[in-house]
């Protein structure tokens, strides 16, 4: 049938610009009098089989291969070239079947295959083909009206289309007269208008009683015999086209996006909370689509696409990259207008009967999700709960109801605001109309603390200091009231709620005790827990006494009283309640004193007996502890102990190691200092010692009492390293029963924090350094056991690479050296040393890892620009002590400084960057505050000030407090300790 329809045609059927391919073939079929279903069967038959996939319907489109494209210009004698021009779709091949020669054709169906399309203008149809024959063309936005015979070409889902008159609505063809000329003049004109249509859909979807433009023009259009319900679902788009038109005007005007710029600059920093805080985009809005009530429903919208475009055009400025005008113009999946077929099968379902009543939803829904509709109807339950219970939805991140995690399900909610679904916010506003707030959620905690207050003794009176309101409260208060300007707009509204207006805020008193009456408290407290348990050693920073916190009140004297600044006064009161409130060993040792003494107490009291068989076991083992180290204790311990009745005569006589403590002189400290760590060891006064020790005496391996310990252990190092050849223990390591690893730590830990301080190194510790120089690298020791294990594998010759002689494989070794050979620039420089020892250098690094990874071994081209600025600021200025709000010719110097300071901080090693700023300054990134440093260089350029002379004063005076940094540099400008 095929060939013999191709040797009959004589017809020849042009297309029209824009038609869809399929229109255009059912054209065809009609001038040979056939189907189009008949006509593309004889088109793709081959040998008695015909290739046509998809279901034919009202709105369907066809794609046609190749070999189909040949036959369908054969048969309406109109060029390949003349129908690729004309048809859209012409050209899009899908291939179906497994030989390309055979002809097929696909049909499609949707939106999501199917471009926007519409009915040709019947009169334009008539004047070209010179038939009455319906046709379908493709249409953008801007040509769903006929300029020439008034008709708005309508798309219907499952039908060729409809064509409206538009006789009592001129204002629609103005409208797309007015959208042609926003396209050529504004690049942005296409999204604004997607953005639009969201907008004005949104706004059809509210069914405002005011709003009476859009039922009118909805009647003026709506054919005979059509269902208004099902008309109102189909005229979305004919409606509101003329104010999509208007919305899309103002959201192009870059007037009016800088005037809503300059507004949000005004709210000092917040975000919008609703587009009442834009009158100026709220006003401008109801002008232009000539709605005057539109103000006062826009002013409280908190949701929906005009709120997102609004938040995003505050941000839009201050996003890198252009970001921000992407984001500007982006329409959220919930935003977008569901397309025409959804909302029919959703009608037909609300009004229809019989099966189509029985009938299930569409299964998916175009930027919605079942299962996340369930999830958020379960959170919603939870969250309504809590609103009945509690007045708001201001929940802390880890607040749980019912085992439900309510607060992180409530962070979610907030964080995913601007593209929420309209009923979602609506639902959630219903719960608490200040469920999502620009500003913190503890302060609407606060708020609502305040308002049950209020609720329950009256309104708030700033002017007397909030009387009858707890402390925090009064505080919290006070403080809104001196930050009042800087508030947010609603804020300051729910703040009047609670009598706090600007008058009020401005007359506030702060709410606090007198001093001396919160001390007459705390020391009551304090009182009374000594005369419930004897002490207050066993007041601890976690300790509350009656609701009050005692332990964090005590815990800031004993600090005070460290540091020297605590008044006799007060250090005299709470030496009435217990002399040894603040010991000058460590807390501890105290508590373990009055545990035994309270255990004495239980057994009798009188003398102690040997082994202390009464006791329990702590004590006994405290007790015995103290035995052994007697001489070590400091007087004031002997005193307290002598009461237990432990002398030094029975402490050396009753010793476990009477003899070996006999022969050990007597070392005691006078006063000193006192920690009060609460996880420090509960066990002797070995801590206290290390503290109270007098100058002369070194630390541990350099007493006399403990060099032996010291060479033991040191004798296991060398033991171990004659085995594995280095000292990179891990801390859980023994050595035939010794715990090297734990010892090597603490070795670890003093040498570093000796380096902090600026003290020399110990002498001792130069003998670790003999068995292993890198006992102790300046990098994580996880990095130097797996150099030696590379080392020993290298060495041994095992998963060598044939080129660069580095082992490879997916196993961790050689995972590690690519890891090292891909980061070679950025270690340091005795890394890179230790490394070319065992063959990986620079030239061997880059020849490992590649040329696509070989970038990494170079600084980015970003940096080398950047610093080419700090080269120009030090050659000006001699320094790189730059504020962070500095600018050296237009380029933010000081605060590229600062986050190159951050990350040198957070890095083990040395990255290649410092070392080029270290070239510049070495004290570019100094460990000291950079508040030092910006005087110093102040000091040093005008040293003839008053503020210098001054500072230079005062780092006299504080000259052995300074780092050795510090001291060189002030050497450097004729400043130290002896001028």
């Amino acid at each position: 049938m095929g060939k013999l329809l191709l040797a009959a045609g004589a017809f020849r059927v042009a297309p029209l610009q824009g038609e869809m391919t399929l229109s255009f073939l059912e054209r065809i079929a009609d001038r040979y009098g056939l189907s189009v279903r008949s006509l593309l069967s004889s088109v793709t038959e081959v040998a008695g089989r015909q290739d046509v996939a998809g279901a034919l319907q009202g709105d369907s489109e066809v794609f046609l291969n190749a070999a189909a494209r040949d036959r369908v210009a054969a048969l309406c004698r109109v060029p390949q070239v003349d129908l690729g021009r004309a048809l859209p779709a012409w050209m899009r091949e899908e291939q179906l079947g497994p030989s390309k020669e055979r002809p097929t054709a696909r049909l499609h169906n949707g939106v999501e295959t199917v471009a926007a399309w519409g009915p040709a203008c019947p009169g334009c149809v008539a004047a070209q083909t010179g038939r009455m024959a319906p046709a379908r063309v493709y249409l953008a936005a801007h040509q769903r009206v006929c300029p020439r015979h008034r008709y708005w070409l309508m798309s219907v889902p499952g039908s060729g289309g409809r064509v409206v008159g538009l006789a009592g609505c001129p204002e629609v063809a103005q409208a797309q007269e007015d959208h042609r000329k926003l396209l050529r003049r504004s690049p942005v004109a296409g999204p604004a208008f997607e953005v639009a249509g969201a907008v004005t859909a949104w706004w059809w979807a509210q069914k405002w009683p005011e709003e009476t433009l859009w039922p009118t023009r909805l009647c003026a259009t709506v054919p005979e015999g059509e269902e208004p319900g099902r008309w109102r679902v189909l005229a979305r788009g004919l409606a509101t086209y003329p104010e999509t038109v208007a919305v899309a005007k103002m959201l192009v005007d870059q007037t009016m996006r800088r005037r809503i710029t300059t507004q949000v600059r005004g709210l000092r920093g917040h975000l919008l909370f609703c587009l009442g805080d834009l009158p100026v985009l709220v006003s401008e809005l109801a002008r232009c689509l000539r709605r005057p009530w539109l103000v006062d429903r826009l002013t409280s919208c908190m949701d929906g696409p005009l709120f997102a475009w609004a938040h995003q055009c505050s941000k839009a400025e201050e996003a890198p990259d252009g970001n921000g005008q992407r984001l500007l113009w982006k329409v959220h999946p919930a935003h977008r207008p569901r397309p025409l077929a959804d909302e029919l099968a959703e009608r037909l379902q609300e009004t229809g009967g019989g099966e189509a009543a029985r009938a299930p939803l569409p299964k998916r829904r175009r930027g919605h999700s079942r299962q996340a509709d369930d999830a958020f109807q379960a959170g919603l339950t939870r969250a309504r709960a809590y609103a009945a219970e509690r007045g708001h939805l201001a929940t802390r991140a880890d607040t749980l109801q019912d085992g439900f995690p309510l607060g992180a399900w409530m962070t979610n909610q907030r964080m995913l605001h601007l593209g929420m679904p309209a009923w979602r916010s609506t639902a959630l506003r219903a719960l608490d109309p200040y469920w999502n707030t620009p500003w913190p959620t503890l302060w609407q905690r606060t708020y609502h603390e305040a308002r049950c207050h209020v609720a329950e003794q009256g309104p708030m009176v700033a002017q007397r200091g909030f009387p009858g309101t707890g402390l925090s409260l009064g505080e919290w208060l006070y403080l809104q009231c001196t930050r009042y300007p800087d508030l947010y707009p609603e804020q300051q509204r729910l703040l009047a709620q609670l009598g706090i207006d600007a008058a009020a805020a401005r007359d506030a008193r702060p709410r606090r005790r007198s001093q001396r009456a919160g001390e007459q408290e705390a020391l009551a407290h304090a009182r009374a827990w000594a005369l419930e348990h004897g002490s207050l050693a066993g007041v601890r920073g976690s300790t509350v006494h009656e609701d009050y916190p005692l332990g964090r009140w005590l815990s800031d004297r004993r600090g005070q009283m460290g540091r020297g600044v605590l008044s006799p006064g007060r250090a005299e009161a709470l030496a009435r309640i217990d002399p040894w409130w603040r010991p000058p060993w460590h807390l501890s040792w105290q508590r373990s004193y009055e545990h035994a003494c309270q255990q004495l107490q239980q057994v009798g009291g009188g003398e102690l007996v040997a082994d202390f068989a009464l006791m329990d076991k702590p004590a006994q083992e405290w007790l015995r502890i103290q035995q052994r180290r007697y001489h070590l204790l400091l007087p004031g311990q002997h005193d307290l102990l002598h009461q237990l009745g432990l002398t030094p005569e029975t402490a050396i006589a009753q010793a476990p190691d009477a003899t070996a403590s006999a022969s050990v002189a007597p070392v005691r400290a006078q006063g000193g200092p006192q920690g009060d760590e609460e996880g420090a060891p509960a066990v002797g006064c070995l801590s206290a010692v290390a503290q109270q020790r007098p100058l002369g005496i070194a630390r541990l391996g350099q007493r006399p009492d403990h060099r032996a310990g010291f060479q033991r252990a040191l004798e296991h190092a060398r033991a171990w390293a004659d085995v594995h050849g280095h000292l990179a223990v891990p801390r859980n390591t023994q050595q035939s029963g010794f715990a090297l690893g734990m010892w090597l730590f603490s070795q670890r830990n003093r040498a570093k924090q000796r380096a902090r301080q600026g003290e020399p190194a110990s002498p001792h510790l130069g003998q670790l350094a003999a068995i292993d120089p890198w006992w102790n690298p300046p990098w994580h020791l996880h990095w130097q056991r797996n150099y030696y294990r590379a080392r020993d594998a290298i060495r041994a010759g095992r998963g060598a690479d044939t080129v660069g002689g580095l082992p490879v494989g997916k196993d961790a070794l050689g995972i590690w050296v690519k890891r090292q050979c891909t980061l070679y620039t950025s270690l340091h420089p005795d890394q890179q040393h230790l490394l070319a020892a065992i063959g990986i250098t620079r030239d061997a690094a880059r020849a490992r890892v590649g040329p696509r990874d070989s970038r990494r071994l170079t600084t980015t081209p970003r940096f080398d620009t950047d610093v080419a600025h700090a080269r120009s600021y030090t050659a000006q200025h001699g320094h790189l002590a730059a504020r962070s709000s500095e600018e050296h010719e237009g380029f933010p110097i000081g605060r590229w400084l600062a986050e190159h300071r951050q990350r040198a901080r957070k890095r083990t090693g040395t990255s290649p960057q410092a070392r080029v700023l270290t070239s510049l300054d070495p004290w570019w990134n100094p460990p000291w505050p950079m508040r030092w440093q910006y005087a110093y260089h102040r000091a040093r350029a005008h040293p003839d000030t008053t503020r210098a002379t001054r500072w230079i004063t005062a780092q006299r005076r504080a000259w052995p407090l300074l780092h050795p940094g510090q001291q060189q540099l002030l050497s450097d400008i004729g400043t130290s300790v002896g001028r």
